[in-house]
């Protein structure tokens, strides 16, 4: 198990919640074969409690040479990864404080990192490039400038400037605001300046001998201007970049769509981009991806989804990573169908499900962040936090899906939520309760297993649908399921409610079926077992009739239905759609002829009650 190091204990917490971060500058040197960093960090924070103590965090392996505090020097003590800046006075709440520590060392720490170590020299085994890069995620950041790393406290802006040797190129946040000549040297300086809220982790740079790519994206949405899409590539091999470049045109598109389906680029005021770095997979670094993996269409999706979710919007902590992995890994879908068409997208989904019915136990919602592996799990994090929010979309519609997703977006703009606060926002915009959906599927583990028995004559269908959760720590799961119901000449597909491990349906047809798929449009993420004629289902279908009971034809209907009833008496009829929703009432005595040809065709109800009997009714309207 790769384990999240301890690096702060209770009372050093209690400390840095004495202060919100509202700047970061970072001024140091770097070059693209070592890790070692010399230089000074700027905090700029505001005082929340009256302190006369700095608290950050910063690599015991790092010496620091000085710590000034407001133009004056201060003395301070380390304990482990943590640092105490001595303040000259009592600072009381409201009062602005600049902290700027000078230090330097090799900042490298072995595997501490989601994805390696937080700074990290390494060669291209597909280019043969050498770069130097930062990798913060979850919690590294401090490996190699100092930084208190609280998700919910985001600095308002940030300054990265990086000294480097005239050879190399640095990629970083924001606008690049000037390239300063070392006057004596064979130095440069990249002077990188964002001005949005941006979290530690997200913050970093890219060292190399690149060559920039530079193109334009047009969202419709920002029809005054367009939008900087800035590439550094691999220079010393060519083949990199005339092997790359149509990959990376393809973001401009993406980034259009995008801003489409879930509102403009955040970031629009300053750029998007991407700096090759040699490791697997990608990080999605606030306005500059680094990712070596530039020819994959999914990933580079995936990266760029994490704009709005993951830095737009950031998990107020790892155990709500969903917000950042599962959405973004939908993303991927997103794009795929947007750009690609649906077969691809649904390619996208059933590869996900495979994934994610790997694991047979286990949440979204992350119990426990110790554990990096478990933050960041493929099985469960990406791959079920994708297929989930498939579902969700089910739920909603695809208009209320995508505008409720714009709603949590605007609502927690350059700020942070959990999954909690993401249920709440997608209940307050759609209008519907998810509490039994978030439940089951976000905080509860597993999935279902379904089973189904029918039979079938030229009247009914009788159809017995039956599930078990992937572990016995799994919920009953409420979800509407799909059911495909064929003969060679027929086919309709109807919406299921199950309430309990075994819910009975009969389904008025006059066609004699025989196939039957559950979820065909993969929907819900689930295992399908065995689907099967089971003739004990024979009797549902013998008539029952009795001078009570009110009877219902044609089934199927088209223009119009009626309404009989055996014993006359007064009667109320309410029609009700698949979903539950109430669409008109009727009253009647012996007899009552409505009109069908204004409803869509699907499964609809008759909830039918008087003084003798209380039951439904269904119908099909071809």
């Amino acid at each position: 198990m790769h384990k999240v190091k301890k690096r702060a204990d209770a009372f050093s917490k209690r400390l840095m919640e004495k202060y919100d971060v509202h700047f970061y500058y970072l001024d140091i040197h770097a070059e693209r074969q070592t890790t070692i960093i010399d230089g000074n960090v700027t905090i700029g924070a505001t005082i929340l409690t009256p302190t006369d103590t700095f608290c950050f965090e910063l690599n015991k392996n790092l010496f620091i040479d000085s710590i000034w505090c407001n133009n004056k020097t201060v003395s301070f003590a380390r304990n482990e990864h943590i640092t105490y800046a001595i303040l000259d006075s009592m600072y009381s709440t409201g009062n602005q404080i600049d902290i700027r520590i000078f230090y330097h060392g090799d900042a490298h720490i072995e595997g501490d990192a989601a994805i390696g170590s937080g700074f990290t020299v390494n060669n291209s085994n597909v280019w043969g490039d050498t770069a130097l890069y930062s990798l913060s995620q979850p919690n590294s950041a401090y490996e190699w400038f100092p930084c208190k790393q609280f998700l919910e406290d985001k600095a308002d802006s940030a300054w990265v400037f990086v000294t480097t040797n005239q050879e190399n190129k640095v990629g970083s946040n924001g606008l690049l605001v000037g390239v300063d000549t070392i006057e004596g040297t064979n130095l440069v300086k990249y002077k990188w300046k964002t001005y949005y809220s941006i979290c530690y982790y997200l913050i970093s740079i890219a060292v190399g001998q690149y060559l920039d790519y530079t193109f334009y994206a047009h969202p419709p949405s920002y029809p005054s201007d367009s939008i900087k899409v800035v590439n550094y590539i691999y220079s010393t091999n060519p083949n990199t970049y005339t092997t790359i470049k149509p990959h990376l045109d393809s973001v401009a598109n993406m980034l259009e769509y995008f801003s489409e389906k879930i509102g403009l680029y955040p970031f629009y005021k300053e750029k998007y981009g991407h700096s090759m770095t040699p490791f697997g997979g990608g990080m999605e670094h606030q306005t500059m991806t680094s990712t070596e993996y530039t020819a994959h269409f999914t990933l580079l999706a995936h990266e760029l989804f994490h704009q709005w979710f993951g830095d737009f919007v950031t998990c107020k902590s790892w155990k709500d990573i969903y917000i950042n992995e599962g959405l973004a890994s939908y993303g991927e879908y997103i794009a795929l169908e947007g750009l690609k068409g649906y077969d691809a997208a649904q390619a996208r989904m059933i590869e996900a499900h495979n994934v994610a019915l790997q694991a047979i136990k286990g949440s979204i919602y992350v119990p426990d962040t110790i554990d990096v592996g478990r933050i960041f799990n493929g099985q469960l994090t990406y791959n079920k936090g994708s297929a989930v929010t498939h579902t969700l979309r089910y739920l909603l519609g695809d208009s209320l899906f995508f505008s409720s997703l714009q709603n949590f977006l605007n609502e927690y703009s350059f700020s942070t939520a959990g999954i909690k606060e993401f249920k709440e926002s997608i209940e307050q915009s759609s209008g519907k309760d998810l509490n039994d959906f978030f439940n089951q599927w976000y905080y509860a583990e597993g999935y279902p297993i379904y089973f189904a028995d029918y039979y079938s004559d030229e009247q009914h269908i009788y159809f017995v649908l039956k599930q078990r959760g992937s572990t016995d720590k799994s919920p009953i799961f409420t979800t509407p399921v799909e059911v495909q119901f064929r003969n060679p000449h027929f086919d309709t597909t109807i919406t299921f409610f199950p309430k309990t491990p075994k819910d009975t349906f009969i389904i008025s047809c006059n066609e004699k079926i025989n196939e039957v798929t559950i979820d065909p449009k993969n929907w819900i993420l689930n295992h399908t077992d065995t689907i099967k004629v089971n003739y004990d289902l024979l009797p549902l279908s013998l008539p029952k009739i009795d001078e009570n009971n009110t009877l219902l034809f044609p089934n199927p209907a088209e223009n119009e239905i009626s309404l009989y009833n055996i014993k006359e008496t007064e009667t109320t009829a309410i029609l009700i759609d698949a979903l539950g929703n109430k669409l008109d009432q009727f009253s009647f005595q012996k007899q009552i002829q409505i009109l069908t040809q204004q409803l869509a065709p699907g499964l609809y109800f008759f909830k039918i009650s008087n003084e003798n009997q209380s039951k439904n009714l269904s119908f099909l309207k071809k």
